[in-house]
């Protein structure tokens, strides 16, 4: 799928400890830190740094911003974040790559081959799923997707991803006996991103069940 419905992905935690604000809570104690406690801080304070780079580049662009105002924004000191992120652009990376990792996982996971109707009903229900449960980070993830920076990382990396999905759901149309099965499989991602789209810009009038009802009957 396109740029922003490859911002949509399903409530797989992918959030887990970087797409919302609340943090682990570590609990300090007399001996000293498990290595497993340690791993534990350090993905934590990953995860907070790079909430508060997703929030600034949303709010200032990519251009606009700079490491001390993440920094910030993150309440830890310029030094720290350096030792977690060696610039703003490995944030940028980090940031888009970590939701591309899950969407490539997710269709990794279903078989070209075996592909089927039930298959495809449970991603479309779990990417609108996850816009509804997470509306703000994926809010401020597309406004962020839609900068120059962002749009000249993802040019390098869709074709990596295209190659994948269009497999799968031209396998599955031509098994359907559907007449062109790579424009249905575009169709059906130009859909999604319009979705999202709208959904975000409108989340309050936006008609999200009825539309993924009509979504699943139309391209199912």
């Amino acid at each position: 799928m396109s740029g922003i419905f490859l911002s949509n992905i399903l409530q797989f935690k992918i959030y887990y400890l970087f797409l919302t604000k609340r943090s682990v809570k570590i609990k300090y104690s007399m001996s000293p830190r498990t290595p497993e406690q340690f791993k534990e801080i350090r993905a934590e304070k990953k995860a907070q740094i790079m909430q508060a780079a997703l929030e600034v580049f949303a709010e200032k662009t990519f251009q606009g911003a700079s490491v001390s105002m993440i920094a910030k924004k993150a309440g830890i000191s310029k030094g720290l974040l350096y030792n977690y992120f060696s610039s703003k652009e490995d944030l940028l990376k980090q940031i888009i790559w970590q939701v591309w990792n899950n969407f490539v996982e997710l269709f990794e996971s279903k078989n070209a081959d075996n592909f089927n109707e039930t298959d495809f009903e449970e991603i479309i229900k779990l990417s609108f799923d996850m816009l509804k449960t997470d509306y703000k980070f994926w809010k401020l993830y597309i406004s962020l997707v839609m900068q120059p920076a962002a749009i000249k990382f993802l040019e390098e990396k869709i074709p990596e991803f295209m190659d994948e999905y269009l497999n799968l759901y031209v396998n599955y149309y031509q098994k359907k006996g559907i007449k062109n099965p790579l424009a249905e499989a575009r169709l059906l991602g130009s859909a999604l991103d319009g979705v999202s789209l709208n959904y975000i810009l409108d989340p309050e009038n936006f008609p999200l069940e009825e539309v993924q009802r009509l979504i699943i009957e139309k391209f199912k």
